[in-house]
């Protein structure tokens, strides 16, 4: 599984498509639709959940491929 930022990135970015595609690395912008869309890909790809709480805690796609990093260690 490739773990590197551009697939990350380019993973998200392929969820966000239409009316979406603007903001798909704005999380403080992303909507409740947006966010279930997010934490369905990665748990999809990286077997890891993403809870609201922590997503919200999160404000940059760099800082959400961290955290899932992290959270595939443990």
């Amino acid at each position: 599984m490739d773990k590197s930022f551009t697939f990350f990135q380019n993973l998200i970015r392929e969820q966000f498509e239409g009316s979406f595609a603007s903001s798909y690395d704005k999380i403080d912008e992303w909507t409740s639709m947006q966010s279930l869309i997010v934490v369905s890909t990665i748990d999809e790809h990286f077997d890891v959940l993403i809870s609201h709480i922590d997503l919200k805690s999160i404000n940059s796609l760099e800082d959400l491929h961290q955290k899932v990093l992290l959270m595939l260690k443990n």
